[in-house]
């Protein structure tokens, strides 16, 4: 249910998406409780962004990684190397 909001306000807010998915990993920390590890991979026309976190509470690790997935999808790219902050200086060979 979380993942669903999320992926409909992503979409929502940015268009460009064209699919997300996600990858939940659990494993036993204790008898009790549970540790979630949580990938989340964005597909676009011209990238793909991944996200990691993890967790004992499901919920609240995909309640995280909103805020982060939005922000870096919102960013805007360098105009002097068209990528995410790739220094200019560095030799790409």
């Amino acid at each position: 249910m979380k993942f669903e909001r999320l992926s409909a306000e992503l979409c929502k807010v940015h268009p460009f998406v064209e699919e997300i998915r996600a990858v939940v990993k659990s494993k036993k920390a204790a008898k009790t409780h549970a540790r979630y590890e949580v990938s989340v991979e964005v597909y676009t026309p011209k990238d793909r962004y991944a996200f990691a976190a993890t967790g004992y509470n499901l919920a609240a690790v995909f309640d995280s990684m909103g805020p982060k997935m939005k922000r870096l999808l919102s960013s805007k790219r360098s105009k002097v190397t068209s990528s995410r902050g790739a220094s200019p200086r560095k030799r790409q060979d």
